[in-house]
């Protein structure tokens, strides 16, 4: 699947199946968030990858509206440390990169809120993050047991040119 598909057919998956995600697959949605563009390109941010399952339900609790990552086989959490330029910006890019690529080598994956709010210092409290660093970006990455086909609003409905 090529980029733009994997853009235009990316929907958030909650259900996942038991398969594993392939460690090869995992290091090249990694990789692909670390390619993200950054502020100054400073790339201030940590992946924290949890695999194992009470860690995972360990997150999974931490947030308001992520109970069903408890479910998939991997949550990515994207930590920015304090030296970070423009932390929501850097990691909205690398999260956006990341599940583009998991959608585009047949995963899915969701993405919770938890930027600068509770559930973002209750996960990092549960990841042990160092003074300074926060949680911006949260997300489940599996295999789909659901393809949802949320309609999306027309192009016409969020564009407008020069002028609102």
């Amino acid at each position: 699947m090529d980029a733009i598909q994997a853009m235009c057919t990316r929907r958030s998956v909650r259900k996942y199946t038991a398969d594993k995600v392939e460690e090869e697959d995992l290091r090249t949605i990694l990789n692909c968030g670390r390619l993200a563009p950054t502020g100054v390109n400073r790339q201030a941010w940590k992946f924290i990858v949890a695999t194992d399952a009470r860690v995972r339900r360990s997150v999974a609790e931490a947030t308001d509206y992520g109970k069903f990552i408890a479910e998939a086989p991997v949550v990515v959490a994207v930590a920015m440390g304090p030296d970070a330029a423009c932390p929501n910006e850097d990691s909205a890019a690398a999260a956006c990169n990341m599940l583009n690529a998991a959608h585009a080598l047949g995963y899915g994956g969701c993405w919770i809120g938890s930027n600068g709010n509770a559930t973002s210092e209750r996960v990092g409290k549960v990841l042990q993050l160092p003074e300074g660093w926060k949680i911006y970006a949260l997300f489940s990455i599996g295999v789909p047991a659901e393809h949802p086909t949320r309609e999306k609003k027309a192009l016409e409905e969020v564009v407008s040119f020069n002028r609102f």
